[in-house]
């Protein structure tokens, strides 16, 4: 039996790519469009199906490691080619059928027994599924870290602290307040302040629809953290039903200062210009 599986897993590896090839018919049979074949996913498919023909006759967990290893690879591929996971994972049933619809052939060709195709069966099978598994692992790894750097900078751009002079910023925001990004704010603008040793920080809030009594709070709170770094804060752009909140929060407005219109407040200190 050990001679005819190493007779089959010679045979796979001999005809890797055509075994390669053939992944894009099986999957027109199943009414999906073929992949356009570069020579790099002709050398992938390939790889894998010799990994599977070495299985046949080489120490087993040296053939899980590549396996594996595969896996992780082709998972960080799809990451950065954009593939959806579903499609990818989809894919993987044509390896396994083209993968059989050969063997059955070579069995059919050169009678091997039962017993090797069982065993054949016994090795295939799991790795295969144990490279789905490392697929997948290492698919949503690499997502998640792409969607975390991504977050990184949106949150980043949704907190912008920009210089108007040496010592005058404004903190424009935009869109709603929640928990999470009331804390991004006080980070960032404690931060960013102290960097550009920043002594008067514009808070506008006309890009805000809604700020409910906890945001309002944790907002408060930023105020009186740059207070006591010695920055001057001044509110702009600040909704009725924000001041009713402050109000109702009983949070007092002593310690800094309330302008109606950025622009008016930024033209009486000399940095905005009309135009003619």
């Amino acid at each position: 039996m050990k001679g005819q599986l190493q007779e089959l897993g010679m045979k796979i590896i001999n005809h890797k790519y055509d075994l390669a090839k053939n992944i894009d018919k099986v999957k027109v049979q199943y009414g999906e469009k073929p992949s356009v074949l570069t020579d790099q996913l002709l050398e992938l498919r390939g790889e894998l199906f010799s990994y599977f023909g070495e299985a046949l006759f080489n120490d087993l967990k040296d053939s899980e490691e590549q396996f594996v290893a595969w896996g992780k690879k082709n998972g960080q591929l799809a990451v950065q080619y954009e593939v959806p996971l579903d499609m990818a994972l989809n894919s993987t049933r044509y390896y396994r059928i083209v993968l059989w619809d050969f063997i059955r052939n070579e069995i059919n060709n050169e009678k091997f027994s039962v017993e090797t195709v069982l065993k054949a069966a016994s090795i295939i099978d799991p790795l295969l599924d144990e490279t789905v598994h490392s697929f997948s692992v290492a698919y949503v790894e690499n997502n998640n870290r792409v969607l975390g750097l991504a977050r990184e900078a949106i949150e980043e751009l949704s907190v912008p602290v920009v210089r108007l002079t040496r010592s005058v910023a404004v903190l424009p925001l935009v869109g709603t307040i929640d928990t999470h990004r009331s804390k991004l704010i006080m980070e960032t603008s404690l931060q960013k302040c102290t960097e550009l040793q920043i002594e008067h920080l514009f808070i506008d809030l006309s890009g805000v629809p809604v700020i409910d009594t906890m945001v309002a709070h944790n907002l408060f709170k930023v105020i009186n953290s740059l207070k006591l770094l010695g920055v001057k804060v001044t509110l702009s752009g600040m909704r009725p039903e924000l001041a009713q909140t402050v109000v109702s929060l009983g949070i007092s407005f002593e310690g800094f200062s309330i302008a109606g219109n950025l622009y008016q407040e930024l033209e009486a200190m000399g940095i905005a210009q009309h135009t003619k």
